[in-house]
């Protein structure tokens, strides 16, 4: 299989995902995908010859979405202790 039709494919899915995600209302997941969409993004734009400046573009677009992410993540307190924490969540202290 060719690797641009590969990229093609998983971004194409990846689409799918995010119409189901805001479809369904559910827009927890909205600014990850957004972001792992935005590096398939600048992959495909690197296998398919593109200019550097559009690849860079679409890795600061993934980078801006990442830290939205975070921040949406930091202030609703999703994820704020489990990131905080150094012992992975299954292990309890007695």
């Amino acid at each position: 299989m060719n690797l641009t039709l590969l990229v093609d494919l998983v971004l194409a899915v990846g689409m799918l995902e995010l119409v189901v995600l805001l479809a369904l209302r559910r827009p927890a997941l909205v600014f990850t995908l957004l972001a792992g969409l935005a590096l398939m993004l600048a992959l495909r734009l690197t296998v398919g010859g593109s200019a550097p400046p559009y690849i860079a573009l679409a890795l600061s677009a993934s980078g801006l979405l990442h830290v939205l992410d975070l921040r949406r993540r930091w202030s609703s307190g999703i994820g704020g202790r489990a990131l905080m924490s150094l012992s992975p969540p299954h292990e309890r202290k007695p």
